[in-house]
């Protein structure tokens, strides 16, 4: 069973988790840096309830695992986990320096940083339906991490001009990180709209076939290049984010209370004991941990 991530504040060299709401910002209960001069162990796999996570990766060739794949996380990327997705970091290695958030969901009737009802409704729907877990960053969203930690540092302590300066940097923050993906890509990495269009349907349809010729057809590209395209867009091979497609759609229709059979069936998997394996392979538990 998956344990939530066990909040420790510490304001060190190395590590600072900071909790943001003594400033008036509700929603950030952690705003982290991870600055580490040694070899650190990884992190045992947890989820977030109640929150996402966001974390930009600044120096050190990382790995977060999550539903049995892995994503390289490399310097300049972003790397986002919803509060019912799994997720570790497979090592900590000497040098790393790692920005994170985690943005709490708020209740229904509740705003997000004094907002107006339906601009809040609109960043909180950004901040959880993401099109990408894994994309590149943007020169603002690191300019936002660190003018965010400055204003922490240097910002009047138990302020009006504090909590409203916090405010503000917090809300350029989730602006530049909801915007980043759809930011141009740079010429050595564009976007192929035809692999996008590719994506899209694999997420909203994961029980269909896709060949992968067929694939590379459609997208004009080979099958060397079409592999590349997927994993600059979502950090996984095509043929391993259909995998993690068709096993988050395979929890919604469990916690709808679809059979196993007929949910293996569904999506393709040649049988339930398949099916079964898969998923447990992917996140620690049988198809039994996910009924309603």
């Amino acid at each position: 069973m998956l344990h939530p991530d066990p909040i420790v504040y510490v304001d060190g060299k190395e590590r600072r988790t900071l909790d943001l709401r003594p400033d008036g910002v509700a929603c950030i209960p952690v705003l982290g840096l991870s600055n580490f001069q040694s070899v650190r162990t990884g992190t045992e796999e947890h989820v977030h309830p109640g929150c996402v996570e966001v974390s930009l990766c600044v120096r050190g060739n990382l790995m977060f695992e999550s539903f049995g794949a892995c994503y390289p996380f490399l310097p300049g990327t972003v790397f986002v986990s919803q509060p019912a997705e799994p997720h570790r970091m497979r090592h900590n290695p000497k040098g790393l320096m790692l920005y994170r958030i985690l943005f709490s969901i708020p209740n229904e009737g509740e705003n997000v940083l004094g907002l107006p009802p339906d601009e809040s409704r609109w960043l909180v729907r950004q901040m959880t339906h993401f099109p990408l877990r894994l994309f590149p960053a943007t020169v603002r969203v690191k300019m936002a991490f660190e003018r965010l930690f400055e204003t922490y540092d240097t910002a009047g302590r138990s302020s009006a001009a504090r909590r409203l300066k916090m405010r503000s940097a917090v809300l350029e923050l989730l602006l530049a990180l909801v915007e980043a993906p759809h930011a141009p890509a740079s010429p050595k990495g564009r976007r192929n709209s035809k692999v996008d269009a590719l994506i899209a349907r694999i997420r909203a349809r994961p029980e269909d076939d896709y060949p992968l010729e067929a694939m590379a057809r459609e997208a004009a590209l080979s099958t060397v290049a079409l592999n590349e395209a997927f994993k600059r867009a979502t950090g996984l091979p095509p043929h391993a984010f259909l995998l993690d497609c068709r096993l988050k759609k395979g929890c919604e229709l469990l916690r709808a209370g679809e059979a196993v059979g007929a949910v293996s069936k569904r999506l393709g998997f040649s049988s339930a004991r398949h099916f079964a394996t898969a998923l447990k392979r992917a996140t620690g538990r049988s198809p039994s941990g996910f009924r309603p």
